[in-house]
């Protein structure tokens, strides 16, 4: 415990009140490691990916028993997360792969609750750090495919590895500007900083360059303006309203612009096209797969599957081979044909108690790590209309979602238990 007290201004003896802290417990390196190795996990392709994925989902599984009594408070405070996973649960009823969809279901309803037996666990400083360690070891992984990383290096596509790549340069940039970092970790952001930016730059993915761009100006403006503003009074909430109508009316002009193509020379300045690389015409087939069962969908694994002869149509016009495991490159769309209606209002329920909480924490926590989680979860939200990353398990993406949106809830932090007299001698010496 550590107590604070108000100390005379001269030598005299005194009785003064002091609060009391009850510090959090020293978490073990270890632990530490092992939660480094879980976000490894989640980042790049590993030897023995699966068992070591399983086995460390049991370690999980094993602290939800051993501290139920500080896990359970925690995910009961961040219900909205699991009804959409529960109805992708009961989707196995009617999915046409039982055994597939099983699996796939348990691995949905596990992610969530793998990210929130974190936030019980760990304090928020120690999860970013150990994330930045697996970001710097994925570097490490990388680094031998450089000459095919414009393929997707040791990842399945480039836009997967620009992504990747593009989380590790935002956590290392984050790493470098918190001043509560250990010394020696800024030092190694600032090496993995360029790197991960040079590593994301050999695939050319222009998402994930238009990410890096408004991440970076985001955690720099939090750092350098954010944080001064907020000494001046109804400065910051100034500053939201301009920039709110700045944007709209920078809507109501361009949509205002009928005659112009604005979208066709933003894609096309990007090097992309108006179907935005084919994905207009798997967009077509989704919205046909969906319309098969509205309300509650094909079910788990019930479309992207060997069996299926409609999802391999969609490989054999997308030049893919025979069994290919495709998303429909947008996460609404994924979820509409699994899961029907039902599960689209479930999941746009989890992005809406998601967005609200890393709002709230923002504006209530003027912090860079407060800030952090909020340009995460935003890029993760806007992935959602191009990728199916956001309706998948175990990835990066969705650690930073789910731990950002519930980092307040860590009961891992420093308590205050009240006051207590305490007797302040003439030197300064307490009884």
């Amino acid at each position: 415990m550590n107590i604070v007290s108000r100390i005379p201004a001269d030598d005299r003896d005194a009785l003064v009140m002091a609060t009391v802290y009850e510090e959090p417990r020293k978490i073990p390196f270890w632990e530490q490691a092992l939660l480094s190795i879980w976000f490894l996990n989640a980042f790049v392709p590993l030897p023995m990916e699966t068992p070591l994925r399983y086995l460390i989902v049991l370690w999980f599984v094993a602290q939800l028993f051993l501290y139920k009594d500080e896990i359970i408070p925690v995910m009961l405070k961040a219900w909205p997360l699991f009804p959409i996973q529960l109805f992708g649960l009961m989707s196995v009823a009617w999915s046409p792969f039982t055994g597939d969809a099983l699996r796939t279901a348990l691995l949905f309803l596990l992610t969530p609750i793998v990210a929130l037996i974190t936030i019980a666990r760990f304090d928020i400083s120690t999860i970013l750090r150990c994330m930045f360690f697996a970001g710097v070891a994925a570097l490490v992984v990388c680094a031998p495919y450089y000459d095919t990383m414009h393929a997707g290096g040791p990842y399945p596509q480039k836009n997967y590895f620009a992504q990747q790549m593009l989380l590790v340069a935002l956590l290392s940039l984050t790493t470098l500007l918190n001043d509560k970092s250990w010394p020696w970790t800024r030092m190694l952001a600032a090496v993995a900083f360029p790197v991960a930016l040079l590593f994301m730059l050999r695939a050319p993915s222009a998402t994930a360059l238009v990410f890096a761009a408004i991440g970076i100006a985001g955690l720099m403006g939090v750092k350098f303006l954010w944080v001064s503003i907020s000494r001046i009074r109804h400065l910051r909430s100034l500053l939201v309203l301009t920039a709110f109508s700045a944007i709209l009316l920078g809507a109501m002009f361009v949509l205002n612009q009928t005659h112009q193509s604005y979208l066709q020379d933003f894609l096309a300045a990007l090097g992309k096209d108006s179907t935005f690389t084919g994905r207009t015409a798997i967009w077509a087939a989704g919205e046909v797969a969906a319309a098969e069962h509205p309300w509650i969908g094909h079910g788990h694994s019930g479309f992207w599957h060997i069996s299926n002869g409609a999802a391999q149509s969609i490989n054999e016009t997308d030049f893919k081979p025979y069994g290919t495991q495709l998303t429909f490159h947008n996460a609404y769309l994924e979820v509409r044909v699994h899961l029907g209606f039902i599960g689209l209002a479930l999941y746009l329920l989890m992005w809406a108690w998601c967005g609200y909480r890393l709002l709230l924490q923002f504006f209530q926590q003027t912090s860079l790590e407060m800030s952090a989680w909020l340009v995460f979860g935003g890029i993760v939200f806007v992935s959602t209309f191009t990728e199916s990353t956001a309706w998948s398990s175990f990835n990066t993406a969705l650690n930073l979602l789910y731990i950002g949106a519930a980092a307040t809830l860590s009961p891992v932090h420093r308590k205050r238990v009240g006051e207590m007299p305490v007797f302040i001698t003439g030197n300064r010496s307490a009884a």
